[in-house]
């Protein structure tokens, strides 16, 4: 299934120039100091720490060390909190390093999902049984799960891949079915109330930034298969087919709205909202896997990690964290990473200033 990815709205367009004539001549922009309101991609590094770096790679500064590693980082839509997975709960920080809450009960809570109004987090949890859903307020309260659709089902079915509506007020997500209710994409109110079937026979919701379309992933009603990409109005209703083939997954709208990525086989595609102009702006050379796409805040950059899709033994392998150019133009490895485990997606943080700290460099991978 598709990995969630975090998602911003704001930007600078002097940024957004400056990061295009960088990637464009090869150059390395010059660092920035930490309140320059510059959009950072932010990742966890070797020891588990969180670290913050400017799209071209430059500009390493930590905001987090480890103790225990972190998991799963993504930011709030204003940049002030950021919040990831560590040691089974759900922490949430500020901008300075500092964690402010934390909540879950330890099941191996993680991946959380800012809703884009910054008041709730939804994320995942897994018991000895089943995975589920859950959803809290940013402080940890009114935290509840997610009911599947046919409770009391055994195996119960599973609730995955969260995606807020633009307001915030619903959340959409897969759940796999059962005899008394279809696969499909429903979505209830933050409360897990006015549970709605939105679109059956379909995974991984994404919701247009202006909340009035939803992008998903067909599935062949026996289960065994994709069908391609649709996009649908927000409701489900009058679908249309953006793309066909099978091996398409994991739609990611711009956050202008303008365009769609996902993933095609071993490759990332980017294609106009109404499926004209579609290229492929990054491709496996070999075997390595590619991530879902992650959108810059000003839609001009797309980050993804690349790694083996297997490995012998426990022996060291090299995977990296890339960006590319939405338009197809060119991509550069950011980071690369030598060790047994591959490299976490990074996540996007808005370019809102960082505010004042003491912090210390990341030092780059060797």
């Amino acid at each position: 299934m598709a990995d969630w990815a975090s998602r911003g709205r704001v930007a600078a367009s002097c940024i957004a120039t400056a990061m295009a004539a960088a990637f464009a001549t090869g150059a390395t922009a010059e660092p920035a100091s930490p309140g320059s309101g510059t959009a950072l991609l932010a990742y966890v590094d070797a020891r588990g720490g969180l670290c913050a770096m400017r799209a071209d790679g430059s500009h390493r500064l930590r905001l987090l060390r480890s103790q225990p590693p972190i998991n799963a980082p993504t930011w709030s839509a204003d940049g002030r909190y950021v919040a990831f997975a560590r040691a089974g709960k759900i922490v949430v920080a500020d901008s300075r390093g500092r964690v402010r809450w934390q909540f879950g009960d330890g099941r191996s809570d993680g991946r959380p999902l800012w809703s884009p109004d910054g008041r709730h987090i939804a994320y995942s949890f897994v018991t000895a049984y089943f995975v589920g859903l859950a959803v809290a307020r940013r402080d940890g309260s009114d935290e509840h799960e997610i009911p599947p659709s046919a409770p009391g089902l055994l195996p119960p079915d599973e609730p995955s891949e969260p995606a807020w509506t633009p307001d915030g007020r619903r959340l959409a997500f897969n759940d796999q079915g059962s005899t008394k209710a279809p696969q499909g994409i429903y979505s209830v109110n933050v409360d897990g109330s006015d549970r709605r079937l939105l679109v059956a026979h379909a995974i991984a919701p994404a919701f247009s930034p202006d909340g009035s379309k939803l992008a998903y992933v067909a599935v062949s009603d026996s289960g065994a298969g994709f069908g391609g990409i649709y996009v649908a109005d927000a409701d489900g209703s009058n679908p249309h087919a953006l793309t066909l083939s099978t091996k398409d997954t994991a739609p990611a709208w711009s956050p202008d709205g303008k365009h769609i990525a996902f993933q095609r086989g071993d490759a990332i595609v980017v294609v106009n909202a109404d499926g004209s102009n579609e290229r492929v702006i990054a491709s496996a050379t070999s075997w390595p896997y590619l991530s879902t796409p992650l959108w810059s805040p000003d839609s001009k950059l797309i980050a993804f990690t690349r790694h083996p899709t297997s490995v012998v033994g426990n022996r060291p392998f090299t995977s990296s964290i890339v960006v590319a150019r939405a338009d197809g133009g060119s991509e550069r490895v950011v980071l690369r990473r030598r060790s047994t485990v591959p490299v976490q997606d990074p996540a996007w943080r808005p370019a809102t200033a960082l505010p004042r700290a003491n912090r210390l460099p990341c030092a780059a991978p060797s």
